[in-house]
């Protein structure tokens, strides 16, 4: 008995540990000698040993409860292989979506030694026919706002997901390829699939894809811009996993092949060897709470320490946040002179109000009035400059 208090109180000061400095990594493995990804274990961030399995199907059976029916729906909560999972780091849950079946799942790890799995049926996702490979759900992550992001292997949904006791999981749509990809696409099955994403520290989703090359992407819009290729990794090595470690590193993992694990850095997208080779794992995908840290982002527009959504040299406010009567001010402290349009948009990115506004000079004030039929929730509204570029963007709460 003693001893196994002893256990508990060493799993719970894990947890606390894990909720203060993020030391931690959850790795979603396969066991040794075969090609279904269906373990999860907990692994230390900073030295790469694998500090606990979480769940093991050959060896512990898990019920799944239906958070819509209360009801016990199985006991293989990763069965058909996960390959996309993230961790909300403030509430200890992982969230992943199996391989082929259409549901949101988690998994409560405030006691790793005992997790409790959960389930949410989606019509979102069986929208999509989950045998198609182009729709399986392989990259996802919990970004800097505080949602869920999920995208399929051919980039045509990405999916946003609440992280409270019942999940609310909307498709945004389409990601959308910048103008300078050029040639390369997020949608190409040659480049693009698989892979991961991380979230950033300046509010982007980072992707990365089984093929080495790296995306930003961000939210508000969806477009995609293509940032670089990795170096340095083994011909063999596919990038299957990535997360980001307490100081913001990203580390990347192989799903076959015993490979060691990488960190990449997202400035010169060099890969090194993180913990030694005799650290090696198949991981199908990585999870931690942390965010990833890169010094400049999309050739300078946006700049770490500042809103994501804050052009570097725009000086650009909006107050009151959140507007309490249908109604807010921007003030243009620092902008260029000249024609501006002032959008404000849903969530799914519909227009929903422009307004066209003239410039003049620094403390220039902008009443912005809302429809009156307009329902409480989040928006965004968006400054654009007389040759249509986005200068500003920022979420707001309408209540």
């Amino acid at each position: 008995m003693k001893e196994k208090i002893l256990l508990a109180a060493f799993l719970l000061s894990s947890c606390t540990i894990f909720a203060q400095k993020s030391s931690f990594i959850y790795a979603v493995s396969s066991p040794e000698n075969q090609v279904n990804w269906v373990n999860i274990q907990m692994m230390n961030s900073r030295q790469g040993d694998l500090v606990q399995t979480v769940f093991d199907p050959s060896k512990q059976h898990a019920g799944i409860t239906d958070v819509l029916t209360a009801r016990q729906t199985g006991s293989w909560p990763t069965a058909t292989s996960v390959a996309a999972a993230a961790l909300d780091g403030s509430s200890l849950r992982m969230f992943f979506i199996p391989m082929r079946i259409p549901e949101l799942r988690w998994a409560d790890l405030r006691d790793p030694s005992s997790p409790k799995f959960f389930s949410l049926a989606s019509p979102v996702l069986s929208s999509l026919n989950m045998n198609d490979p182009a729709n399986h759900i392989t990259r996802m992550v919990i970004a800097k706002d505080g949602y869920g992001y999920a995208a399929t292997n051919d980039g045509n949904h990405l999916f946003r997901f609440s992280t409270g006791k019942k999940p609310d999981i909307v498709d945004l749509g389409n990601i959308v390829d910048a103008s300078s990809n050029g040639a390369v696409s997020v949608h190409s099955q040659c480049s693009s699939w698989g892979g991961d994403m991380v979230a950033g520290t300046d509010g982007l989703l980072y992707l990365i894809t089984q093929r080495k090359f790296v995306y930003s992407i961000d939210p508000a819009t969806r477009m995609a811009t293509h940032i670089g290729v990795i170096t340095g990794l083994p011909e063999n090595f596919t990038v299957n996993g990535a997360a980001a470690d307490g100081e913001g590193r990203v580390l990347i993992s192989c799903s076959t092949g015993n490979l060691p694990y990488y960190y990449v850095d997202l400035t010169s997208f060099k890969a090194d060897v993180a913990f030694g080779t005799d650290k090696r794992i198949n991981a199908s995908d990585l999870a931690s709470g942390n965010l990833a840290s890169r010094a400049a982002v999309n050739n300078g527009q946006y700049v770490t320490g500042r809103s994501p959504f804050d052009h570097a040299v725009q000086k650009i406010g909006m107050y009151p946040n959140p507007v309490t009567e249908r109604k807010f001010q921007l003030s243009f402290e620092g902008t260029e002179k000249g024609i501006h349009n002032i959008q404000v948009l849903d969530m799914s990115g519909k227009i929903l109000l422009n307004k066209i506004i003239n410039i003049s000079g620094p403390g220039q004030f902008e009443t912005v009035d809302l429809d009156k039929q307009l329902s409480k929730g989040m928006y965004f509204v968006k400054v654009l400059n007389s040759e249509s570029k986005s200068v500003y963007t920022s979420k707001f709460v309408l209540q």
